[in-house]
């Protein structure tokens, strides 16, 4: 429901995207023209709306593609306490300045917190869709922070997630014991690390991460070491064919966080799985900073990243 809110679309005759840029210019759909498939998830029981400024996350429509940043998970900034980190950053729940040009859109968006200008431009390029981001210090002293994308696909089908075997990765969190035990608050184990892609379930199985089901009942997040892996592929079984996601060298890591029929509890579970690039490992940014992968911009200076999905040929074999 997206009725009262200016929608964005840019198109070339492969690939379709639509944006909500009074809403953290969320894409809300992602659409490569070769098949008829909307390959972001909506939510159909959560209507559109505008976020309060710095308010809970899953309060909203959490469903297409946000950004978070300069965090994601709520944790104190170790170096001023009077900085508030919101709950998945403050980029998704502000309106962004948007430019758009025949095949590409710039859009920006200033931080509250902290003196930081945040930018991501989107070029179609054939059938790549390339993402460029770009942060300037405009303040007079440094700041950390980390950053992630956070596309949620849906999952009409089974999928696999193609990931080079022997990957090292991180556990973030799990419900349903596929990572082994979660505790009570689903982070015992949190930042375990871990091989993609045979992990040691709770009940002591062998399970191989790469095949995702759909209606397995759990939810979890790895975050996966992109240092000597080229790529990552999701694969939709269904149509033979996937997303492949490549990165630049200052995105240290990718999250694969599932909910398979898992989230929210009650009458509307929800079936999706989102591929993060990220700079960071964990969701907290104290966390990231003390583990020696947040990003520190001093003041005056810009920072740049990028990555790219392209449509491919898929066998999942």
């Amino acid at each position: 429901m997206t009725e009262n809110f200016q929608e964005i679309v840019l198109q070339t005759d492969k690939i379709r995207l639509t944006f909500l840029p009074e809403v953290g210019c969320k894409i809300t759909k992602l659409e490569f023209l070769r098949y008829d498939f909307q390959w972001l998830w909506q939510d159909e029981h959560r209507p559109v709306r505008k976020p309060e400024f710095c308010s809970s996350y899953s309060d909203y429509d959490i469903s297409g593609f946000d950004e978070c940043f300069p965090n994601i998970g709520l944790s104190e900034y170790p170096f001023e306490s009077e900085i508030k980190l919101c709950d998945h950053g403050e980029v998704w729940a502000k309106p962004w300045q948007v430019e758009v040009k025949n095949n590409s859109v710039l859009a920006k968006v200033d931080l509250s917190a902290m003196p930081l200008e945040f930018h991501r431009e989107i070029v179609l390029d054939g059938e790549t869709i390339k993402f460029n981001y770009q942060v300037t210090n405009k303040g007079i002293k440094s700041y950390w922070y980390m950053w992630s994308a956070h596309p949620l696909f849906r999952l009409p089908n089974k999928y696999q997630v193609i990931v080079p075997n022997g990957q090292k990765m991180f556990k973030e969190f799990g419900f349903g014991g596929r990572l082994g035990e979660d505790g009570v608050d689903g982070y015992l184990g949190h930042l375990n690390e871990l091989t993609w892609p045979i992990v040691k379930s709770a009940s002591g199985l062998d399970v191989n991460l790469t095949d995702v089901f759909p209606d397995s009942g759990v939810t979890d997040k790895v975050a996966i070491q992109t240092s000597g892996m080229q790529d990552l592929i999701l694969a939709n079984e269904e149509l033979s064919a996937g997303l492949k996601f490549s990165f630049s060298n200052e995105i240290n890591h990718v999250g694969v966080c599932s909910n398979l029929t898992a989230w929210p509890p009650g009458p509307h579970p929800a079936t999706w799985i989102a591929i993060e690039p990220m700079i960071g490992i964990s969701d907290r940014l104290d966390e990231n900073i003390d583990l020696g992968v947040a990003r520190e911009v001093k003041s005056g200076d810009t920072q740049i990243w990028s990555f790219s999905i392209t449509l491919v040929d898929s066998g999942t074999d």
